[in-house]
């Protein structure tokens, strides 16, 4: 979606003022996928699973146990994310103490269902209730990382759900200031965006101000597409006594989980509670 929208600011200079609209649709960017058993995963245990939402949608699930662990992380991905897409996560969790549970979300993968803002929160949700309550081990306590969109579903999920923590990757304050962030300053005066009401509802600031739990805020001083001045923004504004905030040198907005620094960060958060 990034470069359609640079592509049409470019034809702005030669057409004048224009309005992008950005629907439901337009936000979300689904694949298919292929089975697990083409994806080795070491140094833990999978187990394919099945998360049933409110709205009647079952989505697959893998529920990654590792040995001795006693609590267990939720991950929401980022638009576009698939668990067959998931090596350098895992690999990134591979020595940290805990389980390890994703889904893909409604319509992306082998999961049934179209996606929509509600329907993805639906999604969070299961995930949650799937955490909690069936997976093959008891779960201890539960954390959620959010990267990228999937920031919205872990700090909605920490806002209105028990955890112990949160983790927010390559975040979003708001959908406005993302917008506007994409648009270069000179341009803004003929650029309007559109945004359908149920995206641009969705606002990380205001959940980080009532969240206390927990949270570690991670982010790539090279990343163009959710700068690294979100991250800073939402860390300032959180109300969480514990509250920690890493810059990835060289990092971009989807290669963290490959850097040292992120692992280490992630270990230490985990390992405090």
């Amino acid at each position: 979606m990034k470069n359609k929208l640079f592509t049409t600011i470019l034809i702005l200079l030669i057409s004048g003022c224009t309005t992008i609209e950005i629907s439901e649709p337009d936000v979300f960017d689904r694949h298919t996928t292929i089975s697990p058993d083409q994806f080795p995963i070491h140094n833990f245990t999978l187990h394919n699973l099945e998360a049933e939402t409110e709205d009647g949608e079952t989505l697959d699930a893998w529920f990654l146990e590792k040995d001795g662990a006693k609590k267990t992380v939720i991950y929401y991905g980022g638009n576009g994310f698939l668990m067959m897409k998931s090596r350098p996560l895992i690999e990134a969790y591979a020595d940290i103490q805990a389980h390890l549970l994703m889904i893909d979300y409604r319509g992306y993968g082998r999961s049934t269902g179209e996606p929509t803002v509600d329907g993805v929160k639906s999604d969070a949700r299961a995930a949650y209730d799937l955490a909690k309550n069936h997976l093959p081990v008891e779960p201890g306590p539960v954390y959620v990382h959010g990267h990228s969109m999937g920031s919205f579903l872990a700090a909605y999920i920490a806002d209105s759900g028990d955890v112990s923590g949160y983790i927010l990757e390559s975040p979003i304050t708001d959908v406005d200031n993302w917008t506007k962030g994409i648009v270069p300053r000179l341009l803004r005066p003929f650029v309007r965006f559109d945004i359908a009401d149920p995206v641009k509802a969705q606002n990380n600031i205001e959940r980080v101000e009532r969240i206390e739990k927990p949270l570690l805020i991670i982010g790539g001083d090279r990343d163009e597409v959710t700068p690294f001045k979100m991250a800073e923004e939402l860390h300032k504004k959180s109300s969480s006594e514990k509250k920690f905030l890493v810059k990835i040198p060289n990092g971009n907005h989807n290669d963290l989980p490959t850097s040292d620094s992120y692992r280490n960060s992630l270990a230490e958060f985990l390992g405090r509670e």
